[in-house]
């Protein structure tokens, strides 16, 4: 039986790998890290959702929705503002 996820033959389509890898260059991954990062955590990944479905919150509210003390919804939404994902 064959496998179906490699390759059997090492071959690629330059033009394309050179149209990805010219597009790619001009982004600034390093920025998509750290909202990924931001965002890989459970409780501010729910305080993104929460500000999404209701648009404005404030913090004693994410404290409730979070089941979390006033400070440390406080600074959850710090970060997240200061990663441009929610705003003051």
């Amino acid at each position: 039986m064959m496998s179906h996820d490699i390759c059997e033959i090492y071959c690629y389509d330059e033009e394309k790998v050179n149209r990805v890898k010219q597009q790619l260059s001009s982004i600034s991954t390093q920025n998509m890290v750290k909202i990924f990062k931001a965002l890989a955590d459970d409780t501010r990944m729910k305080i993104t959702l929460a500000l999404y479905q209701e648009d404005e919150l404030c913090v004693c509210d994410v404290a409730n929705i979070i089941g979390s003390t006033v400070a440390n919804a406080s600074h959850h939404l710090r970060l997240l503002r200061n990663m441009g994902l929610a705003k003051y």
